[in-house]
Order: structure tokens, then C-alpha cells, then sequence
């Protein structure tokens, strides 16, 4: 029977198949001195970037008893790389048995791992239980969690300003030629005032994002730009052409970085109502 490996031999592997999968940035493996304020403290694995929040990932073999308050007591502390505070940590834990392994490095490429996202504002995702993925799965969510809240926070900004352009071009449809806006009002099951005007336009402007986030995840998906500009002949029929395709994607799995993002859009929209 092969012998035990140790939980530090099993992060370093992970930590080598990230570093090839993460090429812009620094992954630190088991390193002290990196936290600080607090020299001794040791995080399995640290990653850090360019414009980037750091990302913690606490890793243990099943059951994996303290992989979660170990990953919460991470956030909020500051790397001492720029001093930035980490805002995202991730609990993992190694499939069944990993930790008998003969050849970790090979075993882990198509492992199936166990991990939970924790943000700083005490949001876990998912809710309850775990998602389940390969080293790249983990590796996307981690560049995705890895965009700071002040980035978030600008780009509802900009979000809600062109929402609030977006109004006052209805609002003066509304005054010039109401039908219109009546007609956008009963396919919302509304009434025909500013409040459904702005509801309206935010429906859009979410859309638009959704289609070029589906975009940059499934090549076969044509992004905006190709769909809509000035020299689409008719931007209405291939936008509907490519919403056919994307409605026919399954979308709703837990591992899926759009299924993250609705977590953090969730407050770019109580900003907005």
C-alpha cells in the first residue's frame, strides 16, 4: 500500500499545475512571509497579480474539517506584496483517498475537485455543499474572484450611468411618441412611467453583458461588436440568430463563471432600484 502523502506535497502540485494555467500571475506555494502583520502565517496557496485582489486557497484531504474557517480567517488580511487585501479565499478539498496517490502531479490534471468561494462581505458560494471541478475549473474561478470590488464598484458606475442615458432617451420617446413606451410597459407587465423606463433599460444593458460574457466563454457565440455594428445590415435578425444559440446553452451549472457573477452583480442591482 502506498504511504501517506503529506497535504503540503499534494498543494505544491496544485500550485505547479495553476502556475502553468494562471501565466500572468505569481502563485505562492506554503510560503511564510507573505502575510502582513503576520510573518508566521502560512496560506497553502497564495495568488497574486497585476490589478488583481489576492486570492487564498486553503486546501486539505477529505473531510477536510477546517478548510473553511481557515479560508474565512484568511480574508481581509494584506499581502504583503503592494499591501491589498485579500477579498476572496477558497476552501478546497482533494477527492477521496488523493491523499494515497503514487504520482500526485499526474493524479491531479483531471482530479475531481471539492471548493467553496468566501468573499469578504461574508457571501459564500455556493450557499450550502460544494462545487465540484478539475484544477482548470478552479483556476478560472479563481482569476474571476481575483477582480477587486473597487473594479466592480467602477463598473456599475459606468453601468448605471448609461442605464440613466438610456432613460432619458424613452423619456423622451414617452413625450413624442408614447405608444412606444406603452408598448414596453405591458411587455413587462407594467405601468408606463419613468421607474419602468429605467427598469426597461437596465433589462437591456444586463443583457448586452450576459451575450458578451457567453461570447468570451463559447467561441461558436458571436460577440456584440460582430452583431450589431454599423456595418451589420440588419442587427435585429443576428443578434435574435445568436440569442437562439445562446438560449440553447445550459447555463446554469454551479461550476459556470456567469453563474458566479450573478453573486456579485446582485449589488451593482440594489444600487439601482
Amino acid at each position: 500500500m502506498t504511504s501517506r502523502q503529506a497535504e503540503q506535497n499534494a498543494n505544491n502540485a496544485l500550485g505547479r499545475l495553476l502556475t502553468r494555467m494562471l501565466p500572468t500571475c505569481a502563485v505562492t506555494i506554503e510560503n511564510t512571509r507573505v502575510i502582513a502583520g503576520n510573518p508566521g502565517l502560512r496560506p497553502d496557496i497564495l495568488i497574486t497579480g497585476a490589478g488583481r485582489a489576492p486570492v487564498v486557497i486553503e486546501a486539505e484531504f477529505m473531510p477536510a474539517a477546517t478548510a473553511e474557517q481557515e479560508a474565512m480567517d484568511r480574508l481581509g488580511l494584506e499581502v504583503v506584496d503592494g499591501r491589498r487585501a485579500i477579498e476572496a479565499a477558497i476552501a478546497l478539498r482533494y477527492p477521496e483517498g488523493f491523499e494515497f496517490a503514487d504520482y500526485l502531479d499526474g493524479g491531479l490534471a483531471d482530479a475531481r475537485l471539492e471548493y467553496a468561494v468566501f468573499y469578504k462581505d461574508g457571501t459564500r458560494f455556493p450557499e450550502s455543499g460544494w462545487l465540484s471541478g478539475t484544477p482548470a475549473d478552479l483556476a478560472d474561478i479563481a482569476r474571476l474572484v481575483s477582480v477587486p470590488q473597487s473594479a466592480v464598484d467602477k463598473a456599475a458606475d459606468a453601468l448605471e450611468d448609461g442605464i440613466d442615458r438610456a432613460a432619458a432617451i424613452l423619456k423622451d420617446l414617452n413625450e413624442q411618441r408614447p405608444a412606444i413606451t406603452q408598448t414596453v410597459a405591458a411587455l413587462l407587465g407594467m405601468s408606463d412611467v419613468p421607474q419602468t423606463h429605467r427598469m426597461a433599460c437596465a433589462i437591456i444593458a444586463n443583457a448586452m453583458v450576459f451575450h458578451d460574457r457567453v461570447a468570451d466563454i463559447h467561441g461558436d457565440i458571436k460577440p456584440l461588436r460582430l452583431v450589431c455594428s454599423r456595418d451589420v445590415a440588419n442587427p435585429q435578425r443576428e443578434i435574435g440568430v445568436e440569442w437562439t444559440h445562446i438560449l440553447a446553452i445550459n447555463l446554469r451549472t454551479p461550476n459556470c463563471p456567469i453563474e458566479m457573477n450573478r453573486l456579485r452583480l446582485q449589488g451593482v442591482r440594489c444600487r439601482m432600484w
